[in-house]
């Protein structure tokens, strides 16, 4: 299959797949939505990047011309499928032309573009899925939240996830002592580690956290290094984070540089307790390495996690942000034991999340199959 994937580069999850498609013999190429590089098999292609430059200074003009140019590159790449990661309104605008091209198009539902998004966006969105070949989503509880939604197109939803290649990396750093992985990332070596959230964006909610940290008992900051990984995201909203823990009273390491390959099965193994409470969230691929390399992971309830669930893995719940610190208190205390129940996890994701787990589902979609 010739295969065109538009989606964010700096995310893992359309570079992955592309990668795991290629191995399966399809011919693959990437298009980044926010700067319009193409990655193929042999390069990167910035050619189409250098002629949008100049127009992404017009703001309100740059969409237009974005949409002018992913539909050049579909037009010219006569694909076979065309795969949308993370769905906007104004893909709208390209579905007249997609009426007269063989193209199968397919739209990946990353979750917040559906929880997130108004009713009147979501009424923007339908003539998307209206035109959509496929839509797939990775658990079954956004999927039926969707459907409940959009009743018309529950025969073309369907579950794909996307692998995680992190956990061969932390397969392949498991035995390495971990105080030399805590000295490796800056680390407090006789402390526990509490990783809060994982990226620099407020859907993190770091500032509820950090509240949650200073209402902790002496004795139990004390115990704890916390660790705020901020390699990604929002840069105002990471500058604002940064300059709130400038003027808190516990111990902290913040994570800036993007972490690749081992250093961030590093900062999984390293970790022991990991904090995860999104405002929304599908399916989680950071907090499935933390649960990988057995950290006691404590999550919001309220997020759709039924798949973790139904297949056994152990993990904490708070039912609201201001039970956080009891719940917290507990797992420090706990930690020995609460750890210990964690081994079951290991299994557990690899069976969820490993590539090899995972990819036939989504070649099944791409090829039109019955799933």
């Amino acid at each position: 299959m010739k295969i065109l994937i538009i989606a964010n580069s700096s995310l893992v999850f359309g570079k992955e797949l592309k990668y795991e498609l290629e191995r399966c013999g399809d011919e693959v190429t990437l298009l980044d939505f926010e700067h319009l590089y193409l990655f193929t098999k042999e390069e990167q292609d910035e050619s189409v990047a250098k002629k949008f430059a100049s127009f992404k200074k017009l703001p309100k003009a740059s969409m237009f011309f974005r949409l002018y140019f992913i539909w050049e590159v579909i037009k010219r790449g006569d694909y076979d499928v065309v795969n949308i990661h993370y769905n906007r309104w104004y893909y709208r605008w390209l579905m007249p032309y997609f009426s007269h091209i063989r193209t199968k198009l397919v739209i990946s539902t990353y979750g917040s573009d559906f929880y997130r998004a108004s009713v009147q966006i979501r009424n923007k969105l339908r003539p998307i899925y209206q035109r959509a070949d496929a839509v797939t989503f990775t658990n079954e509880m956004t999927k039926e939240a969707f459907v409940d939604f959009y009743q018309d197109f529950s025969e073309k939803s369907h579950i794909c996830r996307f692998g995680l290649k992190t956990l061969e990396y932390i397969d392949k750093k498991r035995d390495i002592d971990r105080e030399s992985m805590r000295m490796k990332l800056g680390y407090d070596t006789g402390k526990i580690i509490v990783t809060c959230g994982y990226n620099a964006t407020s859907a993190q909610q770091h500032f509820k956290m950090i509240k949650v940290i200073e209402q902790l008992e002496s004795d139990v900051k004390k115990k704890c290094q916390f660790v705020f990984p901020l390699t990604y995201g929002d840069d105002v909203y990471k500058r604002e984070v940064i300059k709130k823990l400038a003027s808190v009273k516990f111990d902290f390491v913040v994570l800036e540089a993007f972490l690749y390959g081992d250093d961030n099965a590093y900062v999984k193994l390293a970790s022991d307790i990991m904090i995860n409470v999104l405002e929304t969230d599908s399916f989680s691929g950071s907090m499935q390495e933390f649960l990988y390399a057995n950290n006691v992971v404590i999550a919001g309830s309220w997020l759709p996690y039924r798949t973790f669930d139904d297949a056994g893995v152990f993990y904490l719940k708070t039912d609201r942000l201001d039970a956080l610190t009891d719940r917290l208190s507990f797992a420090v205390q706990q930690l020995d034991t609460l750890r210990a129940r964690t081994e079951v996890n290991r299994k557990i994701i690899a069976s969820l999340s490993a590539w090899c787990e995972n990819i036939d589902a989504w070649r099944t979609v791409f090829e039109g199959k019955p799933v």
